[in-house]
């Protein structure tokens, strides 16, 4: 399988304080690839290791055939990658408009920048009527509508997305996953972390399953949904 990114035999964490253990994972072109695990598993250090928020101690990232693994974040945008962290995602004094043209920062030119904003508005209306409101006074949903219109901007080829359902009721999560395989099916790969395993596993081509910060399973995301062991453990039952 052709590899868009590839991370091999990572151990990362904070200070002295190993978090991952020698994962690795991998994600082909357009497909959309989860990590489930309990909390303290590792996933969301994984994410930031990726984009260089944390440097890895030990392992090799590659994306598009280029080692990454020492790169810092802002090389990573240009290189077509987002990163849509858990929580705090978007500027909230900033307005929508403001917080894309933000998201569009490195595509340089201010006519293309307005180009693509225009696509976002055509995508995502309820930003287009909210784009002279200041962020931080959307509604949850909206808030993870504009990280996601934001990681848009610049047309990426892989979006690292951690907990997009966190928070929000169950009818608006189900639009953001619609929004998640609509980008997919225009041509971006997604990385997720989720604790929404079900949601998540339902939606991903494959899926991996951390634990202590070490791989444990991998499979298709139907394999993992439908995996005794993982119904126990992750999903309930």
């Amino acid at each position: 399988m052709e590899s868009l990114l590839e991370v091999k035999d990572i151990y990362s964490g904070y200070g002295k304080i190993e978090v991952l253990h020698g994962v690795s994972i991998r994600v082909a072109p357009q497909e959309i690839v989860c990590i489930i695990g309990p909390n303290g598993s590792g996933k969301s250090t994984l994410l930031k290791t990726i984009f260089g928020l944390i440097q890895p101690k030990k392992g090799l990232i590659r994306y598009m055939e280029s080692e990454i693994t020492g790169k810092d974040p802002e090389e990573k945008v240009r290189m077509g990658l987002s990163y849509i962290p858990q929580g705090k995602n978007i500027f909230p004094n900033l307005t929508v408009m403001e917080n894309l043209e933000m998201g569009g920062t490195p595509l340089g030119d201010s006519s293309r920048i307005e180009t693509v904003i225009r696509e976002i508005f055509e995508r995502y209306p309820i930003l287009n009527k909210r784009k002279k409101m200041r962020a931080g006074f959307l509604s949850g949903g909206e808030k993870q509508v504009l990280a996601l219109a934001r990681a848009s901007m610049i047309k990426p080829k892989l979006i690292l997305l951690d907990e997009p359902s966190l928070g929000l009721a169950p009818r608006v999560i189900d639009e953001m996953y619609q929004q998640i395989h609509s980008i997919n099916q225009e041509g971006a790969a997604f990385l997720i972390v989720e604790q929404n395993a079900r949601k998540a596993l339902r939606l991903a081509h494959r899926a991996f399953v951390l634990d202590l910060g070490m791989n444990r399973l991998e499979d298709t995301g139907e394999g993992l949904f439908n995996n005794e062991e993982v119904k126990r453990l992750y999903l309930g039952r």
